[in-house]
């Protein structure tokens, strides 16, 4: 025979609502970028194990949580997003004589030559913020405790692949140090259109190389003996900000996912961008 019909109870719990999944993208519709989903959770912060190239200031290796999701962009802020957004636009990128991006014609280069208040401005008027060094190193490791998290060539512009032919850029930097902007400028060494290498595990591309980019922390050298493990904002004051990721110039050693670089606010240079958050 056929049970009895039972009416389905209004008290009826609702299935959870799951959020999005590490490496969904979506357009923010102010900058007309494209963002991906970096989820909550730990990592290791600083430097990596078996790095024999960490400076004092990546020490101590620190567990870290990030305990709320957030969007980053897939790629570094594009000089075409600046010009979208109407604001005014740097001095053009030069390395010695030679521009980096003429007339800045190439929209698909990331936007370059700004001051931290630039680009502090920039993704405030896109509806969201400068990561922290913490979130930046997080989303850059995507899950992997290697120094990168890649192979080098496949997943970054640096000294060695950025001109237009292959050098051994540590090899300048050891022997002729005092000419290696000079000698990479012969060599026509620059940045590139992003989004042109491999992303890691979570779709962001250039997250190591082709430009440094600011976050919103002050930078103290000291600042990872205090072990802050939970969604750490910096130090509360300083004289520079710090900045991550390394750029198209260096040589391999300064392309690293626990590399810190440091500029005061005010200081703009053809290879420091920015790369948004947005909650």
């Amino acid at each position: 025979m056929r049970g009895p019909v039972v009416a389905e109870s209004p008290l009826r719990m609702a299935a959870p609502v799951m959020g999005p999944s590490a490496g969904s993208v979506k357009t923010n519709p102010k900058d007309g970028q494209r963002y991906v989903w970096i989820p909550p959770g730990k990592f290791m912060m600083g430097c990596s194990p078996g790095d024999g190239e960490c400076f004092d200031e990546e020490k101590p290796a620190h567990e870290v949580e990030i305990t709320k999701g957030f969007w980053l962009g897939q790629t570094a802020v594009t000089v075409g997003a600046w010009k979208r957004s109407g604001e005014a636009m740097p001095p053009e990128p030069k390395l010695l004589d030679r521009a980096l991006n003429a007339n800045w014609s190439d929209d698909q280069q990331p936007i370059v030559n700004i001051t931290w208040t630039e680009a502090q401005d920039f993704c405030q008027l896109a509806g969201g913020r400068l990561p922290t060094e913490a979130e930046w190193e997080y989303a850059a490791r995507a899950g992997t405790t290697g120094s990168r998290y890649g192979s080098l060539d496949a997943i970054a512009w640096y000294g060695d692949n950025s001109g237009k032919s292959r050098i051994e850029s540590a090899d300048i930097a050891k022997n002729d140090g005092k000419n290696y902007g000079t000698r990479l400028n012969t060599y026509g060494n620059g940045p590139h259109g992003v989004a042109q290498k491999e992303p890691n595990a979570w779709k962001l591309y250039d997250m190591l190389g082709n430009v440094w980019q600011w976050t919103a922390d002050w930078y103290n050298e000291k600042y990872y003996e205090q072990k802050e493990g939970t969604d750490p904002q910096g130090p509360p004051g300083g004289q520079y900000r710090t900045l991550r990721g390394g750029s198209w110039l260096p040589y391999p050693g300064g392309l690293r996912v626990s590399v810190r670089g440091l500029y005061v606010p005010s200081f703009r240079d053809f290879n420091l961008g920015v790369r948004c958050a947005w909650e």
